[in-house]
């Protein structure tokens, strides 16, 4: 019996995750094998870090399982989280902030989280190369970039009620809730939900206690139960 070889194992997971991945749905095998050599998983507890090994390659990140939070980084170190990335969303690591200061995002673990982190240049190469392949990738990647152009619509506009109600239940539907009737429980502190909306705990905190009092939401330490999902987003429209 051969003894468990762990890097092939990973190398065998990656394989099958990148072969089932919509977002490189129509690569051959030969052109998934040519991103093995430098793939690696990245295994991350809440709260920590997603980052590239080497800090002058920019990277591609898959989400595996788990979810990550983006947030947007400024010059001045401080930071706004902004969206979270289920599994299946494609995300990029670019290099630290140029010259003329221009903001990058932030990745960390939001729960457990697996993320394949793939070579940039080598996903560009092989799209430039195969110009057919760029039509699954963007496919992903503008549903992505309408769901993230929708939630800081949603961060910026109403009143805080309304846009706490419109927050909650767009990452609920991030998470995947398609099903009205059932409850969902998201992994949220209301320091989370006050840095998304740019305002004090103490304004989230009293907002919750309202939505609590319809019977909308639970909130409970580090997170948030969806009772009625309908209703929270008539709130949110309403508003």
């Amino acid at each position: 019996m051969q003894p468990f070889d762990p890097q092939a194992a990973d190398t065998a997971f990656i394989r099958s995750e990148l072969l089932a991945a919509e977002s490189f749905a129509g690569w051959s095998p030969s052109a998934i094998e040519s991103l093995l050599p430098t793939a690696r998983l990245g295994r991350y507890e809440r709260g920590e870090m997603v980052k590239r090994e080497d800090v002058g390659e920019p990277e591609v990140l898959l989400v595996l399982s788990g979810h990550m939070l983006a947030s947007r980084l400024y010059p001045d170190d401080s930071r706004v989280p902004v969206f979270i990335f289920n599994p299946g969303y494609v995300a990029s690591i670019q290099a630290p902030l140029d010259n003329e200061k221009h903001a990058f995002y932030a990745y960390e673990a939001h729960d457990s989280a697996v993320v394949l982190h793939l070579s940039a240049r080598l996903v560009l190469d092989r799209l430039d190369t195969t110009p057919f392949l760029w039509k699954a990738m963007a496919k992903v990647v503008v549903k992505q970039h309408r769901s993230i152009a929708s939630t800081l619509l949603d961060f910026q506009s109403g009143n805080t009620r309304r846009r706490l109600a419109a927050t909650i239940s767009r990452l609920a539907r991030i998470y995947g809730v398609d099903d009205d009737t059932r409850n969902v429980r998201l992994r949220l502190s209301q320091d989370d939900l006050a840095a998304m909306l740019q305002v004090s705990r103490r304004s989230i905190n009293g907002e919750m206690r309202v939505l609590e009092a319809k019977g909308l939401v639970r909130s409970e330490y580090n997170a948030v139960t969806v009772l009625d999902l309908p209703a929270l987003r008539s709130l949110h429209s309403d508003s």
